[in-house]
C-alpha cells in the first residue's frame, strides 16, 4: 500500500473514532517524513483528543512553521488553545485564520465563545452576529446571542434570538431548554411550562439518559382521570427540586385519588412518612397506569388552575435528633440565624454568595449566625467571624441519615439567610422563617419576583438589583435583621 493510500486509511480510522489506529499509521508514515504536513496536520488534532496535549502543541507549532498560512491548521491550532484556555493566543489564531479563509463562519462563532467566557458579553454579540452576517442559519450563535443578552438582563430580547434559533432548527434542545426557562422567569407560563418538557431529550443530564434507557410503555400522564389508578413520577434533577415539588405529589393523591409512587435519585426516602410508596433507582419498577417527572407536574396543574399550591411540610423529623440539637444551641443566647453561601464547593455559576458579604450581618452582635453548608472549611469563617458570634458544627450530617441533623438544627434556628439551595427549600417547607437570596439572573423557579415567593409564605426573596452587586442585597438584609431582632 502507497504512502498516499496508508493516509487515507489512517484518516479513516481517525473520523470513525479508532483513534489508536490512527495514531499508529501516522506515526508509522512520520517515521519515513518526519515533515510530512499532510500527516502532522492530522496527528496534531489526534494527539489532542487523545489528550497528549503537550505533544499535540508541539506538533501543531511545527506544521505552523511549516505552512503558516493554512487557515484550517490557524482554526485546529486556534480551537486546541480554546479549549485549553489560552484564550489571548487563540484569538490571534482564530483571527489570522478567518483572514485567509472568510467563508469559515466558525473562527467568528467561536471568537463570541471566548469573549462570552471572558464575561464581555458586549464583544460575544458583536461576533456572534457577525456569524450570522457570514452564516445565517447558524443557530447556535441565535442561541448563544440569547445567552449573551440574558447575562446582560436584557430578557426580552433574549427570548427573540432563542425563538430565532429554535425556528431555524425545531430539534434544537438546547435551544428549547434556554428558552422554556426564560419564557418562565419572565412569567410567560403557559408557552414556557410546554416549552420545558424539551429537558427530557437533553443528553446533558443523566437523569434523561436513564429514563431513556428504561423504555417505559407506560402513557406520560398529562392530566387525565386517574380514580383508583396508580401514578409513577420520577424525582429529577436536585434535591432542591425534590423538595420544592413535592407538593404535587401530595395534591395528585387528593385530586385524583388514586395512588402515587415516587422514584428517588437520592437515598432520601426517610423524608417522607408513608402516605407516598417510594422506590429507588435499583429497585423494580412497580405495576402502573401513567407515568411522568416530578418537575413536569407544576405545568399540568397550571394549566388547569392557573395557580400554584402552597407547600407541604412533609418532611419527617427524628424526634431524638430534635432533642440533642434543642441541648446543644441552649446555650447560645439571643437570636440563632443559620446562614449558607453556597450548596457546595462544586457549586458554579451566579448561586454563588461570596462569603465575605455575611459580614455586613455578623457585625451585628446580638446575634448568632450558624454556618450551614456542605464541603465548608472551617478555616473560612474568620472572614465573616469579627464579633466571635459565628459557629460551625464539623460533624453536622456525618453520620446517619442524609440532612437529619441539618433539620433538627433548623428546628431551633430562629432564621435562615441563604443562597438558593436545597436549604432554602428544605427550611421553607419545615415551615422556618427562610430569606433566600438570588443573584439578578436567577433561577425560574422563582419567576423573576421580588420580595414574595408564589411557593412559599414563609419565604422573603432578596433580589439582586443590579448584575453582581451583592452590597446593595446584604445591607438591605442588615436593615430588616435590625428591625425583626
Amino acid at each position: 500500500m502507497n504512502n498516499n493510500n496508508y493516509l487515507k486509511t489512517a484518516i479513516l480510522h481517525h473520523t470513525q473514532g479508532n483513534w489508536n489506529k490512527a495514531r499508529e499509521i501516522y506515526e508509522h508514515l512520520l517515521k519515513s517524513n518526519p515533515n510530512d504536513y499532510s500527516v502532522l496536520q492530522n496527528y496534531g488534532p489526534l494527539l489532542a483528543q487523545l489528550r497528549e496535549y503537550s505533544l499535540a502543541k508541539n506538533i501543531f507549532e511545527k506544521c505552523l512553521k511549516i505552512n503558516p498560512k493554512d487557515s484550517l491548521l490557524l482554526y485546529n491550532f486556534g480551537k486546541f488553545l480554546h479549549e485549553r484556555k489560552i484564550f489571548d493566543k487563540a484569538i490571534d489564531l482564530y483571527k489570522k485564520s478567518f483572514d485567509l479563509n472568510s467563508k469559515n463562519d466558525a473562527c467568528i462563532y467561536n471568537l463570541g465563545n471566548i469573549y462570552f467566557s471572558l464575561k464581555k458579553f458586549d464583544d460575544a454579540i458583536a461576533y456572534f452576529k457577525k456569524t450570522i452576517e457570514i452564516n445565517p442559519s447558524n443557530f447556535l450563535a441565535y442561541n448563544n446571542i440569547g445567552l449573551s443578552l440574558k447575562k446582560k438582563g436584557h430578557f426580552k430580547e433574549a427570548l427573540k434570538f432563542y425563538k430565532k434559533s429554535i425556528d431555524i432548527n425545531q430539534n434544537y434542545i438546547e435551544g428549547h431548554i434556554n428558552y422554556s426557562t426564560l419564557l418562565l422567569s419572565t412569567n410567560n407560563l403557559d408557552e414556557g411550562f410546554k416549552e420545558y418538557e424539551w429537558r427530557k431529550k437533553s443528553k446533558i443530564f443523566s437523569d434523561y439518559l436513564n429514563y431513556a434507557e428504561l423504555k417505559m410503555k407506560s402513557p406520560i400522564w398529562n392530566g387525565e382521570e386517574l380514580n383508583k389508578k396508580t401514578i409513577l413520577i420520577f424525582a429529577e434533577q436536585g434535591i432542591g427540586d425534590l423538595i420544592q415539588f413535592s407538593r404535587y405529589l401530595f395534591l395528585l393523591k387528593d385530586t385524583f385519588k388514586c395512588k402515587v409512587i415516587l422514584r428517588l435519585k437520592q437515598n432520601l426516602s426517610h423524608f417522607f412518612d408513608n402516605t407516598l410508596d417510594i422506590i429507588t433507582e435499583g429497585e423494580k419498577i412497580p405495576n402502573h397506569d401513567y407515568h411522568n417527572h416530578l418537575a413536569s407536574l407544576p405545568g399540568i396543574f397550571y394549566k388547569k388552575y392557573k395557580n400554584f399550591p402552597k407547600t407541604v411540610n412533609f418532611i419527617t423529623e427524628d424526634k431524638e435528633k430534635n432533642i440533642k440539637w434543642n441541648g446543644i444551641l441552649k446555650k447560645y443566647e439571643g437570636p440563632k440565624i443559620g446562614i449558607n453561601a453556597t450548596a457546595s464547593s462544586a457549586t458554579t455559576g451566579d448561586r454563588i454568595i461570596p462569603l465575605e458579604n455575611f459580614k455586613t450581618l455578623t457585625k451585628l452582635k446580638n446575634l448568632n449566625f450558624f454556618v450551614i453548608q456542605k464541603d465548608f472549611h472551617k478555616n473560612e469563617i474568620h472572614k465573616i467571624n469579627i464579633n466571635s458570634n459565628v459557629h460551625y458544627f464539623e460533624k453536622l450530617d456525618k453520620t446517619g441519615k442524609a440532612f437529619q441533623d441539618t433539620i433538627s438544627l433548623i428546628k431551633n434556628l430562629d432564621l435562615i439567610i441563604t443562597a438558593d439551595t436545597s436549604l432554602g427549600h428544605l427550611s421553607a417547607t419545615l415551615g422556618k422563617p427562610t430569606w433566600i437570596v438570588l443573584s439578578f439572573i436567577s433561577d425560574w423557579r422563582w419567576f423573576n419576583q421580588d420580595k414574595k415567593s408564589v411557593w412559599y409564605d414563609n419565604v422573603t426573596l432578596f433580589k439582586q438589583k443590579k448584575i453582581g452587586d451583592w452590597n446593595e442585597v446584604f445591607n438591605l438584609i442588615e436593615q430588616d435583621l435590625e428591625k425583626k431582632f
